[in-house]
């Protein structure tokens, strides 16, 4: 057995049955989250963009995309959507990254073309989450340190390339040999750099996760032909990446059905930044609440300052803010918990907040991937605090109230109230949809008193 035939035979012989019911419950809301965020990037400069793209490029209609008044190929639908679920950066954490961003735009992508169930989605989307987690490898919820990341590959765009060739492909029912390629194909799409964090080209690593699987699956499906193990071996896909020494062939086989990694959950976040500054942003809230501080009592924050939030150290943009750790610290101490109007350009340049950014100082981040964040007062009081989890870490379990309501108000930028209460229910029910053409017509039944445009 071979890396790529141990993917393909997971991918086409999953059985719905077969999948935790835990981890039919974390894809369930996975759906749900990335739904809701997807149709909030829809208002963003990002869809603007996208959308005259798409207008220029053309395409057969075969795809409507979340949030958009349009249709195009299933391949750009695919690209459109993913970028649309990262826009703001605001989608689920876990598994490979960002894993709903790459893969469920696929099933939207080919909904319309293939119209699966419900199940068949939900199989699709544990297919593309666990054989994309096998392949990275990545602890996300603490330090990182994988050889891929350290030379700078954007695990979303990556492994989730591979992930999303397998949705593709289980939703398209290639036969073995087709998966087989099409993972082959893939394996020579897959990309993404980290320096690209804080840019408009963060979002479109899902993107194109999303439109190199539909794209690739779409091209075995008619005999195009890759290498039968491209993941494996001296010149594949995991050396490329990781790097020799650094994995074992049989180790990330051997993980396929045997284990559900979904069934430990994915992080919903609870403010629009990249991951990286979520635990320091929480920490200083809790602080400044514990404390009963106020913003003119302290002098400086010490908080671990690695080198992805660093990429951004004086943000000029909402989306140069993500990946600020000064900036999310100041939003935090100044206001409490950021929301999506928070990260423009004008909260960037903002008197105030530029000001306290200016006492963010480094400190040294423990070596257990968790974060040391400590408030000194003008006074000289110091108050310190360890941060191992997010509030958002699953850790915590599926926090059902607070999610809903993430996904209402994201999912208001766009649809009427009874639309977001179809996409909600249809959802939410999954197992007992029939056809997802109800759900994609809700998804892009976009209403005029509902739009709304948020600036980066």
């Amino acid at each position: 057995m071979t890396v790529t035939s141990a993917c393909a035979d997971f991918t086409l012989g999953l059985e719905p049955d077969a999948v935790p019911a835990a981890a039919l419950n974390w894809a369930k809301w996975g759906m749900l989250d990335c739904t809701g965020v997807a149709l909030a990037g829809a208002a963003t400069d990002i869809a603007s963009i996208l959308e005259d793209y798409l207008g220029f490029v053309g395409g057969a209609p075969q795809a409507r995309v979340v949030g958009l008044e349009l249709a195009t190929s299933a391949p750009e639908a695919a690209l459109a959507g993913g970028a649309l679920c990262h826009a703001l950066d605001f989608d689920d954490a876990g598994g490979f990254g960002h894993p709903s961003a790459a893969l469920l735009p696929v099933i939207y992508a080919l909904a319309d073309l293939v119209r699966p169930s419900g199940m068949e989605a939900f199989a699709a989307y544990v297919a593309g989450f666990e054989v994309g987690n096998s392949l990275g490898e990545c602890n996300i919820f603490g330090r990182i340190n994988t050889h891929s990341w350290q030379l700078g590959w954007h695990p979303t765009g990556t492994y989730g390339t591979i992930g999303a060739t397998c949705t593709a492909a289980r939703l398209l029912r290639l036969t073995r040999e087709q998966t087989m390629h099409a993972i082959g194909i893939a394996a020579s799409e897959a990309c993404g750099i980290n320096k690209n964090f804080g840019t408009m080209t963060k979002p479109l690593h899902a993107g194109l996760a999303a439109r190199n699987g539909v794209f690739a699956a779409l091209l075995a499906q008619r005999g195009f032909t890759a290498d039968p193990d491209a993941l494996g071996g001296e010149q594949g896909f995991l050396r490329a990446f990781k790097g020799p020494g650094n994995y074992t062939e049989a180790v990330v086989c051997g993980k396929l059905g045997k284990t559900f990694a979904l069934s430990d959950g994915l992080a919903f976040k609870w403010f629009p930044g990249g991951w990286s500054v979520h635990r320091a942003t929480s920490g200083v809230i809790d602080l400044i609440a514990e404390h009963a501080l106020r913003p003119a009592d302290i002098e400086t924050v010490e908080v671990a300052l690695e080198s992805i939030p660093t990429l951004r150290l004086n943000p000029s943009t909402g989306v140069e803010g993500k990946f600020s750790i000064a900036f999310n610290v100041a939003l935090a101490a100044l206001k409490g918990w950021p929301e999506i109007a928070d990260y423009s350009a004008g909260r960037t340049q903002d008197p105030e907040i530029c000001s306290f950014m200016q006492r963010v100082r480094h400190a040294d981040d423990p070596a257990d991937g968790s974060v040391n964040i400590a408030i000194v007062t003008k006074t000289g009081k110091r108050f310190e605090k360890n941060v191992k989890h997010a509030p958002s870490d699953p850790i915590f379990g599926l926090q059902e109230e607070r999610a809903l309501a993430k996904f209402r108000t994201c999912a208001s930028y766009r649809l009427a109230p009874d639309a977001v209460a179809t996409v909600e229910s249809n959802l939410l029910n999954l197992e007992r949809v029939t056809d997802l053409s109800g759900l994609m017509h809700a998804i892009t039944a976009i209403d005029e008193k509902a739009r709304r445009a948020l600036s980066a």
